[in-house]
């Protein structure tokens, strides 16, 4: 199988892992943490392609394909990149009965090659679709490894050896080692919060020409694996708001959580048009003009379920107050900040709107009560 061929085989696993996943992307929200930590172990099977080597991706199936597994443990950053390392081992086996000119090769080769190395992850679902809940996740490595291995090659009609260790009868001798450059595109299927299912193949280009003992053509000789294992997620990562530069004054506090203030229901009374608030701690935010009984503040959210905390809606969204959770009626409100005017307010909003929250508009509230907005009240 040639390196065009498989490029086009991993493009084809692509192509039809791309509507599910785009069709995972939308409208959910991410409710577990990110990891902070991910351990797996895969096991599979390698293919070695090089100099003693002569069938495609599906004729090696007939016998030139070798066990293989791999151990990682990998560091999330966020939820897009992370740092891993690994440690691989793999059979080797090919056989080349003839040359390019079609004369009799006879070549027979097997051995193993062990690889030690760090690698770079990539979520590609949350880098292109956004951070979302999803069942499936596309991703992609690169790394690089260092590979140790051992082999032998013989005539394959007499099993007599040609090169056994690194070293023949003749007194040459050829590398047991050298860098490896993995490169991985996989899947990742959540069987819980902590547990993943986890299929990948790997093109592992070896940069030397010594692993079978052999020249002919072939200046790096290259690995093909495909693995099935189990991941493990534990700890609890960040997921990291970056503070935005200040506008209209306004300095940047950083991440909030949401404050979780006292929900109430509001009281009916024999009058329908008056309401009986439930007492409540007056929550300070901002300095309001102390002679007025109202605030204004910016609405953000208004959800049916309580959310706990609003990065889960807006991730990458900062705020520069505490977000303040009131219940009414059922629908969980969130607003943020405390202006003592109108004008303060709707500043805010615009800002709020331009960072991404495009329904942001601007409430007043009386002793923790939603009140209607007066034209008095504007001035």
């Amino acid at each position: 199988m040639s390196l065009i061929n498989r490029t086009i085989f991993l493009l084809l696993l692509f192509v039809l892992v791309l509507p599910e996943l785009k069709s995972q992307s939308g409208g959910r929200v991410y409710e577990s943490p990110i990891p902070a930590w991910e351990f797996g172990f895969q096991l599979g099977f390698g293919q070695y392609y090089g100099d003693i080597s002569r069938k495609n991706f599906f004729q090696k199936f007939s016998g030139e394909t070798s066990f293989s597994g791999q151990i990682i443990a990998r560091r999330h950053f966020d939820e897009r990149f992370g740092l891993g390392f690994s440690l691989h081992r793999s059979g080797l086996h090919s056989v080349k009965d003839i040359f390019l000119d079609g004369t009799a090769a006879n070549l027979e080769y097997n051995g193993r090659i062990f690889e030690i190395g760090i690698h770079g992850f990539l979520n590609m679902s949350n880098l292109f679709w956004g951070y979302n809940k999803r069942n499936l996740n596309l991703y992609a490595t690169l790394g690089l490894h260092f590979g140790d291995w051992k082999g032998t090659l013989r005539d394959s009609q007499t099993q007599n050896i040609i090169v056994e260790n690194n070293s023949n009868t003749a007194g040459a001798t050829f590398k047991s080692g050298g860098m490896v450059v993995p490169v991985a595109l996989g899947l990742k299927y959540a069987l819980s919060d902590n547990l993943s299912l986890d299929f990948n193949s790997s093109i592992h280009t070896v940069l030397s020409d010594d692993l079978d003992y052999y020249a002919d053509g072939f200046k790096q000789d290259i690995l093909f694996f495909t693995h099935i294992g189990i991941a493990y997620q534990l700890g609890s990562g960040s997921k990291r708001i970056k503070p935005k530069p200040a506008q209209s004054g306004i300095s940047p506090v950083g991440p909030v959580e949401v404050v979780e203030y006292d929900r109430f229901e509001v009281k009916k009374s024999d009058n329908p048009e008056t309401v009986e608030p439930a007492v409540v701690p007056v929550l300070e935010l901002e300095s309001a003009q102390k002679s007025k009984t109202f605030e204004f503040r910016v609405q953000v959210l208004a959800k049916r379920e309580q959310i706990g905390h609003i990065s889960k809606i807006y991730p990458n969204v900062s705020f520069d107050y505490p977000v303040v959770e009131n219940k009414y009626q059922g629908i969980y409100r969130y607003s943020t900040g405390s202006f003592s005017s109108f004008k303060a307010a709707q500043n805010y909003a615009n800002i709020m709107r331009n960072r991404g929250i495009h329904d942001a508009f601007v409430v007043a509230y009386q002793h923790d009560v939603r009140i209607p907005i007066t034209a008095e009240m504007k001035d």
